[in-house]
């Protein structure tokens, strides 16, 4: 076969106008040789087989959509093409991935591996997940990731916000869901945590969230300051989340999303982690030999609820939105408890009121069924008082309706009312020349 610099030293004698037989004389080659190479035009011409088709062909389309999305992790790809038909293996997915995703950012400042002991520690900290609403604008929720150090169990909630409430409810649960008590947490400098240093070298802590370890038994570590990767299993988690569970996610409301949430969390704990060898449920079995007894969820509601006050239209204030009471309990103080997917509203006595599932939407408003049922009583026309015919009341003057059912005579020139009473002086009939407005006399 020719190819390189014998195949072009033929074109070039072609060129200059010599036949085959004195170019088969000068190269040496047979007249079959470079006739056949030079008459074809191309060389030795042949014929390139077609690629092989491949099982992910049908679905590249919806790959790219979610690669676009944020989406760049192969397995979680798997997961979201594999009901839609595709029977293909995951290095295939994921070389396609490896070629069309974003070239990785620079690495990082390296940092040193430790490793803790069963039921030592808890890292946590909060994420900032974006969205697009129905109308088209970009909103922000807030979601808080907790990790065990020894089994990396995980565990994501959202909250409506990360405020000293939203923070101590979301580890409440967290703790619950992992079934006991750390000696310790880690978590960064975070306004919630730690307001500052107390001149001693040591830490002021928030006093609701100092109050609440103390309660619990717990210490409170703090990672270095600018240096996250010292909390790097949290951390690395919060990107999972984001890349694996985030991208296209679509949820009705807070609720909604903490069950997908919940179900998710509950999938990954049964698979294999690469750093630990095992998954981390069985690990958590191990793990949780070593954490402390968990007290009751009443004992720790005091730490997360909130005092709030009834506006005149019967609304409560929670996380940005707003949520529907009972009329009757209009400008009074009431309690709201969060708890989990719902929050419970209760009176000044401890009854409850009113249950909503939690919102998301700020600025929206969630009705109570029945909210205003005590006022459509109040206004209905077998409750008002029978009136004369129609107009007749003066029922469109509102000094009327303020003055409907007051008794009083007339009052006569010179005289006062007969029962006493005072009117207003809009109640009588304005002079139609009033001293005011009288011309003044023209001086002389």
């Amino acid at each position: 076969m020719l190819k390189g610099r014998s195949l072009m030293r033929l074109h070039e004698l072609e060129k200059q106008g010599i036949g085959y037989r004195e170019i088969a004389r000068l190269t040496g080659y047979s007249r079959n040789t470079v006739r056949r190479y030079l008459r074809d035009a191309a060389g030795r011409n042949e014929t390139k087989r077609a690629p092989k088709g491949s099982k992910l062909d049908r679905y590249k389309e919806t790959v790219q959509e979610l690669v676009a999305g944020g989406l760049i992790s192969a397995p979680a790809i798997m997961d979201r093409i594999k009901p839609l038909g595709y029977e293909g293996k995951e290095t295939t997915l994921r070389d396609y991935v490896r070629s069309i995703k974003p070239k990785a950012k620079a690495a990082a400042q390296v940092a040193r591996r430790y490793e803790t002991k069963p039921g030592e520690q808890l890292q946590f900290d909060w994420g900032i997940f974006t969205y697009v609403d129905a109308n088209g604008n970009e909103r922000h929720i807030p979601g808080l990731v907790a990790v065990l150090g020894y089994s990396r169990a995980s565990y994501v909630e959202f909250a409506p916000s990360a405020d000293i409430y939203g923070l101590i409810g979301c580890l409440a649960n967290a703790f619950s869901y992992f079934g006991g008590l750390t000696n310790a947490v880690l978590t960064d400098h975070m306004k919630t945590v730690v307001l500052g240093e107390d001149g001693d070298g040591g830490w002021r802590f928030h006093p609701q969230m100092e109050e609440f370890a103390r309660y619990l038994g717990i210490s409170i570590k703090l990672c270095r300051v600018r240096r996250p990767e010292t909390k790097g299993k949290v951390e690395r988690h919060i990107r999972y989340v984001k890349e694996n569970f985030w991208p296209e996610r679509t949820f009705v409301d807070l609720a909604d999303l903490n069950c997908q949430a919940l179900s998710w969390c509950k999938e990954q704990n049964k698979r294999l982690h690469p750093g630990i060898g095992r998954t981390p449920l069985d690990a958590l079995a191990e793990e949780s030999r070593h954490l402390k007894p968990l007290p009751a969820p009443a004992e720790l509601e005091r730490f997360y609820c909130r005092v709030r006050k009834v506006s005149l239209d019967g609304l409560v204030s929670f996380g940005g939105i707003f949520y529907g009471v009972p009329i009757s309990f209009a400008t009074q103080a009431v309690t709201v408890i969060p708890r989990q997917r719902i929050i419970d509203i209760y009176d000044r006595n401890g009854e409850l009121i009113a249950t909503h599932q939690l919102g998301f939407k700020i600025r929206s408003i969630v009705f109570l069924p029945g909210q205003y049922q005590k006022m459509e009583d109040q206004e209905s026309p077998s409750a008002r008082p029978a009136t004369g015919s129609a107009g007749g009341d003066g029922s469109r003057d509102p000094l009327a309706r303020r003055l409907r059912g007051t008794r009083c005579l007339r009052r006569q020139k010179g005289s006062s009312t007969s029962s006493g009473l005072r009117l207003p002086k809009r109640c009588f009939r304005q002079r139609s020349n009033p001293p005011w407005r009288r011309s003044s006399p023209t001086r002389s």
